[in-house]
């Protein structure tokens, strides 16, 4: 595979639990709202924090956890040929990377609204 080439490492602690534990977590439920309100305020920097966090709570983050939903349906009965990495760092908080490896071939996936950049 291709991962040392992006420095990813498994992560050994997240099991089929884990997973579905990270998903409802209500620390990272909070942080993703945050994500979410900067997604938006990088799109529109008129937008004011109240604003955004108003569209957040208004729909945004309903929307997003349904497809967040969508994602774990896709993922959880394929478990047996799911592997998760993140960066070298070993970054928590940070974004995953799932790989899905089948007989049709090998996929990665990432839910893009954790995905973070620092910009320069």
């Amino acid at each position: 595979m291709y991962l040392s080439q992006f420095k990813l490492v498994e992560c050994t602690y997240m099991n089929k639990k884990g997973f579905k534990e990270w998903l409802t977590d209500e620390d990272n439920l909070k942080r993703w709202k945050k994500y979410l309100t900067d997604a938006l305020q990088e799109k529109d920097f008129k937008l004011s924090d109240e604003d955004a966090a108003a569209k957040v709570e208004g729909g945004v983050m309903k929307e997003w956890k349904k497809e967040l939903t969508n994602f774990a349906k896709f993922l959880l009965p394929q478990w047996k040929n799911v592997m998760i990495f993140h960066d070298a760092k070993e970054d928590i908080e940070g974004a995953k990377i799932f790989y899905v490896g089948d007989d049709s071939g090998d996929h990665f996936y990432y839910i893009k609204d954790l995905y973070r950049t620092d910009k320069f």
